[in-house]
């Protein structure tokens, strides 16, 4: 019988690299406007070149976007600041639980437990949550500082269910990465649930779950069928 839905964050439940990409254009423009001469694209590239280094949730990017530009000290801070804030602006107006999310955890709370597992810092996922007034549904919310090993690790997905006081056949995880949420959540005996809306560069052959989903507000039927319904 199933008895707790556990959920990704980014990209499952929030519309996270949208958010990403509208906030790092925003901040690229913010750093023009302050004196840096790059070109717009120039500049949104370098940000993206560093997250693919360094990682989505790395905190310094603005700072290394600018390191080798020649710049003064004064356009140096100017710019880095404002890159800040304008980015933290567009992502205060974008951030939002996604279509009919809302109305989903609703109607799941009424009959199981929910909780989180994310890659995301334990300071960036709270914020989210907060933000997109999803905190109310949640516990426990596992994050990466949780067990310090990232997706497809079983560890996180295992430190859920401990807390949850839940076996993993009585689980179905959610989550967009069929490489990480999905395998990671299989490795630790859950069943899984592609949330295929939020896959980037979605391929087939790489779907592994037990179900798959085209809308977040699916998932009721899932459970349903878990639940002989």
């Amino acid at each position: 019988m199933l008895k707790a839905v556990i959920f990704d964050l980014d990209n499952t439940l929030l519309d996270f690299s949208g958010f990403k990409r509208e906030s790092a254009l925003a901040a690229a423009r913010a750093m023009i406007r302050a004196g840096v001469k790059e070109s717009e694209k120039e500049l949104y590239a370098r940000i993206f070149k560093i997250y693919d280094e360094r990682g989505i949730e790395y905190q310094r990017t603005f700072g290394d976007v600018l390191y080798g530009i020649s710049l003064d000290q004064h356009t140096l801070e100017h710019a880095r600041q404002a890159a800040i804030v304008a980015y933290q602006k567009r992502k205060y107006d974008l951030l939002k639980p996604r279509t009919a999310a809302l109305q989903t955890l609703i109607s799941l709370k009424s009959k199981y437990k929910l909780a989180i597992v994310s890659d995301a810092p334990r300071d960036k996922a709270w914020q989210r949550l907060v933000l997109t007034n999803l905190d109310q549904f949640f516990y426990p919310v596992v994050t990466f500082n949780d067990t310090g090993e990232h997706k497809p690790s079983q560890k996180p997905f295992e430190k859920a269910l401990k807390l949850l006081k839940i076996k993993a056949d009585e689980a179905l995880y959610v989550g967009d990465n069929p490489e990480r949420d999905i395998v990671g959540a299989k490795k630790a005996g859950m069943t899984t649930c592609l949330a295929k809306y939020g896959c980037i560069g979605y391929m087939p052959e790489l779907n592994v779950a037990d179900y798959s989903i085209d809308r977040i507000d699916d998932l009721k039927g899932i459970t349903e069928i878990i639940d002989g319904g």
